[in-house]
C-alpha cells in the first residue's frame, strides 16, 4: 500500500486494516494512526489495553472501513 492512499482512507476510521499474513489491526480513531514513508504507526486496543504497532506499508493487504470496534 502506498502511504498516500493509507491517509487518504484515514479519515474513514475507524478501519481494520488486514495484513497479507492474516493479522488484523482495527484503529478506531484517526488520532490514533500516523502515516511515514515506509510504515506506519498504530494504535490498538488489546482487551482494554491500548498499544503500540508499527506495521510495514508493504505488508497491508487491505484497508476496509470498520462499523464495530472491537479489540484486534
Amino acid at each position: 500500500m502506498e502511504s498516500d492512499d493509507l491517509q487518504k482512507l484515514i479519515a474513514d476510521c475507524p478501519l481494520l486494516i488486514r495484513m497479507n499474513d492474516g493479522r488484523e489491526y482495527r484503529v478506531e480513531k484517526s488520532e490514533f494512526i500516523t502515516v511515514g514513508d515506509y510504515t506506519t504507526s498504530v494504535l490498538i486496543n488489546d482487551d482494554g489495553v491500548m498499544r503500540h504497532v508499527v506495521l510495514s506499508l508493504m505488508n497491508i493487504a487491505a484497508v476496509v472501513p470498520s462499523v464495530a470496534s472491537s479489540s484486534h
